[in-house]
């Protein structure tokens, strides 16, 4: 009885602790956009309040239910972009992610050596940095209607190839600890892809199979009920198998989503799971904004600012490079470097992981912390910027090019004949 009352306290302890942090996000959120500002920051620093103070208790509690927001976020996803939309964005959109993921871990790893931080150490902190926020800037980009532009399809590409090397930078986190062996590395990388296959298997034959032959196409048209509850089943299910496999949640969640999304019910499927969406998303930027440590940030703020400022240039002008080497405009380029100019959230799975494993420091884990929240805070407002900074950018590389092509037309007519 006393173990069941105990339990029962803390249920109850942490549903006051998610009226608390969503109530926290209402009002704060509520005033950052009656100020005309994005509320995902409001969301962020009401977080950061409540940690602070240490006004929420049941953190762990509240993390777990904020990954189930992210998931939610790339089922979301995945309803919107179905596999004949991915492959619409082509091969070069998608390489564009892994040269990316490279340079910019690459880049960062030489960065860190510079600056006299261990070679493992280094690594590990390239590995973080190198990953985007695919909750904040899909939010962003969907709140903007900038979801179909050239720099958002660009951007969400790139994210998706992002998410998908999420495993692999995990992997890698344990390699660096020493704990891994080659053959033990070769093993698990072969039963990743062999579950990403079952996965992609299953999940195909239960949702343009099974689901169809047992509902039917009429009874979910009469009983909007039913595209609820296969939605949420279907979610949480694939997300629940993808985490049981060994795989990113929101991974098997994005696949559930394109399956789903190119059913004839998938329009009623985004109108049914948004608002639940909503919730678990607040849930997850608030979350993120207890992390940090507001003391911690203003004694180092001078480092923070810093390196936010270097990550945030250095990615911009990775992804700028890289998109251009494919042939788009410097306008687009620059505007999806800038989107994507965020550290995402799963430096904090993979900082977890690697202070684990001892293969980052404690500093180390509270600088790229620090640095990741501050960079979220920025994001909507680089986001709202990205188009203008980018036609700006164009314009001067074309005015440069006017007083070149000037200067050497004056020049042949000054030569003698």
């Amino acid at each position: 009885i006393v173990q069941l009352r105990d339990r029962s306290m803390t249920s109850w302890a942490i549903i006051l602790d998610i009226v608390v942090l969503l109530s926290s996000c209402l009002v704060i959120g509520g005033l950052f956009t009656r100020f005309g500002q994005n509320p995902l920051v409001g969301y962020l620093i009401a977080g950061a309040m409540l940690g602070g103070f240490n006004l929420v208790q049941s953190r762990e509690a509240i993390e777990s239910i904020a990954e189930l927001g992210v998931a939610l976020l790339l089922f979301g996803l995945g309803l919107e972009f179905s596999w004949a939309r991915i492959k619409s964005f082509g091969s070069s959109a998608l390489l564009s992610g892994v040269l990316q993921i490279v340079i910019t871990s690459t880049v960062a790893t030489l960065a860190a050596i510079y600056f006299n931080l261990p070679t493992i150490e280094a690594i590990a902190f390239g590995a973080m940095v190198a990953l985007s926020s695919t909750a904040c800037v899909l939010r962003v980009l969907t709140d903007t209607r900038e979801l179909d532009s050239i720099h958002g399809r660009n951007a969400i590409s790139i994210l998706l190839v992002q998410d998908m090397a999420v495993l692999p930078l995990a992997i890698l986190m344990t390699v660096l600890s020493g704990e891994g062996t080659f053959q033990t590395i070769a093993t698990d990388i072969v039963q990743t892809l062999f579950a990403t296959l079952a996965m992609i298997g299953t999940l195909y034959l239960v949702l343009n199979k099974l689901a169809v032959l047992v509902l039917g196409h009429l009874t979910l048209e009469r009983n909007r009920e039913l595209t609820v509850l296969l939605a949420v089943a279907t979610g949480l299910g694939a997300t629940w198998a993808s985490h049981f496999a060994g795989l990113s949640p929101a991974l098997g969640a994005f696949i559930a989503g394109m399956f789903l999304g190119s059913s004839p019910y998938a329009t009623q499927i985004r109108a049914d799971v948004s608002s639940l969406r909503v919730v678990l998303l607040t849930l997850f930027f608030g979350s993120v904004g207890m992390i940090a440590d507001p003391v911690w940030i203003f004694n180092n703020f001078g480092l923070v600012f810093l390196t936010t400022s270097l990550l945030i240039v250095g990615k911009t002008l990775t992804v700028w490079t890289i998109l251009r080497f494919f042939g788009q405009s410097h306008s687009m380029s620059i505007a999806t470097g800038l989107s994507l100019a965020q550290i995402g959230e799963f430096a904090f799975v993979l900082g977890a992981i690697g202070r684990g494993n001892n293969v980052i420091s404690e500093h180390l884990y509270s600088v790229i912390i620090s640095c990741t929240i501050f960079s979220l805070l920025l994001t909507p407002y680089l986001l709202a910027l990205a188009p203008r900074i980018g036609v700006f950018i164009e314009h001067l590389f074309k005015k440069g090019k006017t007083l070149t092509s000037n200067s050497a037309t004056e020049d042949i007519r000054h030569q003698p004949d």
